[in-house]
């Protein structure tokens, strides 16, 4: 079962180069609220530059 912060980093992947999105979109995309929390993983993000 693929952590939270994966799940992040699956939907990041699928953005567009060029294309901006908010916490909040990602949130929703996931069926979530937590907004915070794609934040923190995207500030751990271990495969910065290619996943924005």
């Amino acid at each position: 079962m693929k952590t939270f912060s994966e799940k992040v980093y699956d939907l990041l992947r699928k953005v567009p180069e060029g294309r901006v999105t908010t916490y909040k979109d990602i949130a929703h995309a996931l069926g979530s609220k937590a907004y915070r929390g794609v934040g923190q993983a995207m500030k751990k993000n271990p495969y910065a530059p290619e996943v924005p």
